[in-house]
């Protein structure tokens, strides 16, 4: 037995969960990029900005039903399955896996901190580093036992987020007003972020620091660690049961997609109908009518999962899966590029587009980074082993410097 864990080599690596990783990656993007763009209202708010024109508002309505929450549902799945993954091989390797575990998810919240108060507010690594650390020691649980904890985080994080709506009303008119502001901004707000994302780097780090210590504390205490927390759980199960490495049958996985559908978007639907209807303001609108999509989109991850795997099986679909594996494998690094590339783009100390792009445009722009980054994460790995941000991670979770050449020496690797 090795007394020091190792990385995975690449012939250790499962492709099936590359591929499906890769997809949830360039997924996300189509959120994000909205941060970047618009107001942090205009986030799930229509009425805010960028929804002028009709095919704004189609823009908007498909990324809501088919992707809002969807994609981050699948990474924290992934991520609860990477864990099991992770400790299961450090485990053969040494017998512990503790003090690696700990360690690389140290360093991953270290990284996420960086990325939210030096680039881009809206980073998800800290909440999964945390969240990370809380679940490893239910790594062992049998499958049937995480799903029934991971529902019941699920369902505490919901009634939390319901039950904090219901109590806004007893902080009296100003704390409605706060919570009403939140989708709709007044003009001096609207002004003041406006001016803090056009500007220099410098300019921005107030507002960039409060909204990232906003997500790190009250919105990671109310909602990320229950919910991504219990789906990293049940992604433990999935694991476990084979769901992610193809094990399962191909009439499983069609199952899969089109219950998971059946059940999500009518969902997903309910509550973007609610939301409409109230015209996307009010306590209702920030708290109660979220929780439709909350629910719903584990359904439409499920079909996302059930669909990515039969494309694994398809023998057709060869020449993509390439690289959305190879945008799997180098996830990190990948994610990090997303945020430079939208700051480039929409920042002042970039281009400045921000705010002259509605929903739909922002699709176009989001559609060219998926082009370009499906192109360089295979012509980079045919060179190299690991993505940059995945060479930084893997060597400091092991404390040695690991080989980045794709050389002759480590070609299996």
């Amino acid at each position: 037995m090795a007394t020091e864990a190792t990385p995975v080599r690449l012939a250790e690596r499962i492709a099936s969960i590359d591929v499906l990783r890769g997809v949830a990656l360039l997924g996300i993007l189509l959120l994000n990029v909205r941060a970047f763009a618009l107001p942090s209202a205009a986030y799930a708010s229509p009425a805010v900005a960028g929804g002028q024109t009709p095919a704004d508002m189609f823009a908007f309505t498909a990324v809501q039903i088919f992707a809002d929450q969807k994609f981050m549902a699948i990474f924290s799945l992934l991520f609860g399955a990477g864990i099991v993954i992770f400790t299961r091989r450090a485990e053969a390797q040494t017998g512990r896996s503790g003090s690696v575990h700990y360690r690389r998810m140290a360093w991953l919240l270290l990284i996420g901190l960086c990325h939210a108060w030096l680039l881009w507010w809206g980073d998800i690594l800290v909440g999964y580093a945390i969240c990370g650390m809380l679940v490893y020691p239910l790594r062992r649980v049998r499958p049937e036992l995480l799903v029934v904890i991971g529902a019941g985080l699920l369902l505490i994080g919901s009634l939390l987020w319901l039950g904090m709506g219901a109590t806004v009303g007893f902080g009296g008119p100003e704390a409605i007003a706060q919570v009403k502001a939140l989708s709709r901004p007044s003009a001096e707000a609207l002004s003041n972020e406006h001016a803090a994302w056009t500007g220099g780097w410098l300019e921005q780090g107030p507002l960039r620091v409060k909204l990232a210590l906003t997500l790190e504390t009250f919105l990671l205490l109310a909602w990320v660690v229950w919910r991504a927390g219990g789906l990293m759980l049940i992604g433990m199960a999935c694991y476990k049961w084979g769901v992610f490495d193809l094990t399962r049958s191909s009439a499983f996985y069609v199952v899969l997609m089109l219950t998971g559908c059946a059940i999500g978007m009518p969902l997903v639907w309910h509550g973007l109908s609610i939301q409409e209807s109230c015209e996307w303001s009010g306590i209702d609108a920030a708290f109660a009518n979220t929780l439709w999509n909350y629910w719903g989109s584990i359904g439409i991850a499920a079909g996302w999962i059930g669909a990515v795997m039969l494309l694994c099986r398809a023998d057709l679909a060869a020449l993509i899966r390439v690289p959305l594996a190879a945008v799997g494998r180098m996830a990190l690094s990948n994610y990090l590029a997303q945020s430079v590339l939208c700051g480039v783009i929409f920042y002042g100390w970039g281009l400045g587009y921000y705010g002259h792009f509605g929903y739909a445009g922002q699709l176009v722009i989001v559609m060219g980074i998926w082009a370009a980054q499906l192109i360089w994460s295979p012509l980079w790995l045919g060179v190299f082993r690991f993505g940059p941000m995945e060479w930084l991670w893997r060597s400091l979770t092991y404390w040695q410097v690991q080989p980045l050449s794709r050389s002759p020496l480590h070609s299996s690797a």
